[in-house]
């Protein structure tokens, strides 16, 4: 930078993270800020802020494959290459998924550490649909910036839906003690003998007026011998048998788990598909490699779904035990949240079927954790269960009470 004599020169720097990231020579920055008279801590804070930062994947054009940042837990993949660092321009996301737009676990193990490969695995690979890549913070499972987290990797050494049926309740005119029964009704929360038989609160699920039935919400809005009297005083006698004859056939239920070891950080997930009835349909395990529990859950209901489409299923609620994947799901900039797999996920929701995404207890979510847990660690391939494994046992006879659609 020349300045002429006598005269007194300033410099502006003004740079969208987003559109440059990928532009910009860092160390053309700091230099030029230590040339400009900043202090040496303020350019040297550039570091410390590219350090933080991460790309999530979107189509993969804008990241380059060793020297930037798209694999939190790692940091540079440069740092676990085991090729030349002469050859490395060769390596490109392409040159590493199959024909079917998948890792390669071969292609991968060749380029990197066999320590480094779970963790590349746990990242969904690009592809042209996901839109582009997102520059993130790199220390929150759900990548928004939280002072938090920016503290205490600060202070020390780095270790480490929205469903129209709800406003459409709340938007009744009626009094708000209707509002609540009939949110709570549609949540399944209606406290029935056969929600305190899930919550093993009694071991009777029937209806205590006519003890025929097992006592549903539809069985204790509708189908008792002792309601159907007042129904047939207020429905039109036009009307009654369709009243009377619609049912919930042609539901399923998704239910979607995630298991991380404390010790490897590695995942597998799991997850399983039931009819009205509580009927097992199938059900799946995989290890995903090595990831959070937040993206563990998100894997399994993102493959979950998958299988669920490809299966003809035309009414579906998925039930999971992980709030912040409703919280993700539910956000108002979901179609642009900064983890690449929300964004692929909520794409389900605009396809020619419904869903209803809900929460369940951890104690109503057994069963796809058992079968998270029955994934195989040392193999990639999805396993596929059109029977019910035997180490289910008795929780599906006893979890069927929980599934209630």
């Amino acid at each position: 930078m020349r300045l002429s004599k006598g005269q007194t020169s300033w410099m502006a720097l003004k740079i969208d993270l987003e559109k440059a990231f990928d532009k910009l020579r860092w160390d053309f920055i700091s230099s030029a800020l230590s040339d400009a008279g900043f202090p040496p801590g303020l350019h040297r804070s550039w570091e410390a802020l590219l350090s933080n930062l991460a790309w999530t994947l979107g189509n993969g054009e804008s990241v380059n494959f060793f020297s930037d940042i798209w694999v939190p837990a790692l940091g540079p993949l440069s740092d676990y290459s085991q090729i030349l660092a002469s050859t490395m321009s060769q390596i490109s996301f392409a040159s590493v998924l199959n024909e079917h737009g998948e890792w390669d676990v071969a292609k991968l193990s060749e380029v990197f550490t066999v320590n480094a490969v779970p963790y590349i695995l746990g990242i969904k690979p690009p592809d042209t649909q996901s839109g582009p890549d997102m520059c993130v913070w790199r220390w929150t499972d759900h990548h928004d910036f939280v002072l938090k987290s920016a503290y205490y990797k600060c202070s020390q050494p780095i270790l480490e839906m929205s469903d129209p049926l709800w406003k459409h309740i709340w938007s009744l005119q009626v009094p708000q003690r209707i509002h609540c029964f009939l949110w709570i009704t549609c949540r399944q929360k209606l406290m029935t003998n056969l929600e305190h038989c899930k919550r093993q609160l009694t071991d009777d699920p029937h209806c205590p007026l006519c003890h025929r039935e097992v006592e549903s919400i539809l069985h204790t809005l509708r189908d008792c011998v002792y309601l159907r009297q007042y129904w047939r005083r207020i429905v039109p006698q036009a009307l009654l048998n369709t009243f009377f004859s619609s049912s919930v056939q042609g539901w399923f239920c998704l239910n979607i788990d995630g298991a991380v070891s404390l010790n490897s950080d590695k995942a597998t997930i799991g997850g399983l598909l039931r009819d009205n009835a509580g009927n097992f349909v199938f059900g799946y395990s995989k290890f995903i490699g090595c990831v959070n529990s937040l993206h563990a859950e998100l894997w399994s209901l993102y493959i979950g779904l998958q299988l669920a489409w490809d299966y003809g299923i035309d009414y579906l609620q998925v039930q999971t035990d992980c709030k912040q994947i409703l919280q993700l799901l539910s956000a108002s900039n979901v179609e642009s949240s900064p983890i690449s797999l929300v964004r692929s996920i909520r794409k389900f929701w605009h396809r020619a079927w419904f869903i209803n995404l809900t929460w369940t207890p951890r104690f109503g979510n057994i069963a796809s954790d058992k079968l998270a847990r029955l994934a195989n660690c040392s193999s990639f391939e999805l396993s596929f269960f059109s029977l019910p494994p035997l180490v289910l046992g008795d929780i599906l006879s006893s979890d069927a009470l929980v599934v209630t659609l």
